[in-house]
């Protein structure tokens, strides 16, 4: 019992000391402020988490210099990062590059009930404004304020394979977060579309979603040393839908919570700040450690969310799944399956594997992402004697433990990859 009191004291000293040292940073902060290791935060594990978090370590596979060059490392692996800061001029032929290397899909497409027409065609190209592209010696800058869709195409007319689809609109490139930062690189004929550069993707967004952004408020959204991640999948704070992984910046602990800083759209058209507070459970102070346990109960907080192509429809596809996943803890990965499979992690190549050799491989290997062409998984392990997954699973449409044996995932599966 004298134990147990003495670790409460030092629990309960240890709290007053963090809350103390926070109360006396300003509210308006600077773009940089050191945050101590936050110990406020409440560790949530999902239910079916439990079973794999059975003699794991909390012992840290990276740290979080190691994990910024590992990043470099992917960065130099592929060329579906862009380096926005060394993007400060763009030419008028790269802007026309960008704008042709999407392809009208072929049709029957359908926009809900009525189907995709040549006039509906010829208005969207039209929408591209071509004859205003100019090359640009600066570059308008803006930050996400509303979770938003990246499209091949600036228009809000969908194409959906099937009469009343909702799953698979084949315009939809990406979702970006909120407090993402962005290139304006054009204007839609009717300027209600930005074509933006983001760190992973080249697409059209709605204007009413981009605030614009001087260089300084970039730094301070998102080069503030002083931040917070969102932990849960979907967090949604007065009208704003936050994924996990967002990052804010963060004032200081209160009794409620955490209060961070949220960029929404000014009077003016530009990035402006707003005080919001989260409870403690769904927002940690700086990256979660990256630990093997905290892997398994990030990943599984996903469970039953829906899949969505794209991340449409306030969801996750495979590969934006994992992102969101590993971002909470540092990592930056490109969006794609494609780019990933070839850039992120240490492989091990199956191809030419059998079913039996596969599993031999995998078997002790967890936890681990598996590649297929188009598709990528997280290993978690062996339970009931059978090969786990968890993964934005089609089949299902939604996050999902299924099954490696049986599967025709076992067939395509052509990658193992390790992040450590």
């Amino acid at each position: 019992m004298k134990k147990l009191i003495l670790i409460l004291l030092v629990l309960i000293l240890g709290g007053c000391s963090f809350n103390k040292e926070n109360q006396k940073q300003r509210p308006d902060l600077t773009p940089q402020l050191e945050v101590e290791y936050d110990d406020a935060y409440i560790e949530t594990i999902p239910d079916n988490a439990s079973y794999y978090l059975y003699n794991l370590s909390d012992e840290i596979i990276l740290d979080s210099n190691e994990i910024a060059n590992y990043n470099e490392e992917i960065k130099s692996k592929t060329t579906t990062i862009y380096d926005l800061d060394s993007i400060t001029s763009i030419s008028k032929e790269k802007i026309l590059e960008y704008i042709n290397s999407y392809t009208i899909p072929s049709l029957p497409k359908y926009n809900g009930n009525d189907a995709i027409t040549s006039l509906m065609i010829d208005e969207i190209l039209a929408n591209r404004n071509i004859q205003k592209v100019e090359s640009k010696d600066t570059i308008e800058k803006g930050i996400v304020v509303n979770r938003t869709n990246l499209k091949s195409f600036p228009t809000s007319y969908h194409f959906y394979d099937e009469r009343k689809g909702n799953d698979f609109d084949r315009l939809q490139q990406s979702e970006l977060h909120v407090n993402t930062p962005v290139l304006i690189i054009h204007k839609s004929s009717d300027n209600n579309w930005y074509l933006v550069i983001s760190r992973n993707y080249v697409g059209w967004v709605l204007k009413d979603d981009i605030a614009l952004a001087s260089d300084e408020d970039i730094s301070y959204f998102n080069s503030n040393s002083s931040f917070a991640i969102v932990t849960t999948p979907f967090l949604e704070i007065d009208g704003t839908l936050l994924d996990m992984s967002v990052k804010l910046p963060f004032i200081e602990t209160v009794e409620d919570g955490y209060k961070l800083i949220l960029p929404v759209m000014g009077d003016d058209n530009y990035v402006a700040k707003k005080e919001i507070v989260v409870s403690r459970d769904v927002a940690h102070i700086g990256y979660l450690p990256y630990t093997k346990k905290n892997i398994y109960i990030q990943s599984f907080k996903y469970e039953n969310i829906i899949y969505s192509w794209g991340g449409m429809n306030k969801g996750v596809d495979c590969s934006s799944y994992v992102s969101n996943v590993f971002r909470t803890f540092g990592f930056e990965f490109p969006r794609n399956t494609s780019s990933q499979n070839s850039s992120v992690g240490k492989i091990t190549y199956l191809n030419g594997k059998s079913n039996y050799e596969k599993l031999n491989i995998i078997n002790d290997s967890y936890p681990a992402l598996l590649y297929q062409p188009g598709h990528v998984m997280i290993y978690l392990g062996i339970k009931d004697n059978k090969h786990k997954i968890i993964h934005a699973n089609v089949a299902n449409m939604k996050v999902s433990v299924t099954d490696l044996e049986g599967s025709s995932n076992l067939a395509n599966i052509d990658k193992l990859v390790i992040v450590n």
